[in-house]
């Protein structure tokens, strides 16, 4: 169940991992089954900023793209047909809330990261 994307050669599920974590319900997880061309590839430029961002986030060979992609998450543009809150939108997700998970990623990180630091503080 969930938006897959093709990279590599394989599926990656996009949204799943929100379902695993009772995040969100299934009932808001959208529906690719008879989506239009331009629906698809609105999904696959959401889908690959939320997959960028949260698995590259603390990737420094990452590190522009995903400022790109939480510069793009994070601006209320309403003009731009494939802005974040248009693409939230489009596929009945709310912005904010999709925001909030998207800081609970870098919060994560940066815990991870301080334990990280914190463990090969002691052990030298």
């Amino acid at each position: 169940m969930g938006l897959y994307f093709e990279t590599d050669g394989r599926e990656i599920p996009v949204l799943d991992h929100l379902l695993a974590s009772g995040e969100m319900l299934p009932s808001q997880l959208p529906s690719a089954s008879d989506w239009s061309p331009e629906k698809k590839l609105a999904a696959a430029v959401l889908g690959g900023a939320l997959l960028e961002v949260r698995d590259h986030h603390d990737d420094l060979s990452y590190r522009r793209r995903v400022e790109q992609d939480l510069d793009w998450i994070f601006t209320d543009d309403h003009h731009w047909p494939f802005s974040f809150v248009r693409l939230c939108e489009l596929f009945g997700l709310e912005p904010q809330y999709v925001r909030a998970i998207v800081h609970r990623w870098q919060a994560s990180a940066t815990s991870r990261s301080q334990r990280q630091v914190s463990i090969h503080r002691h052990a030298a």
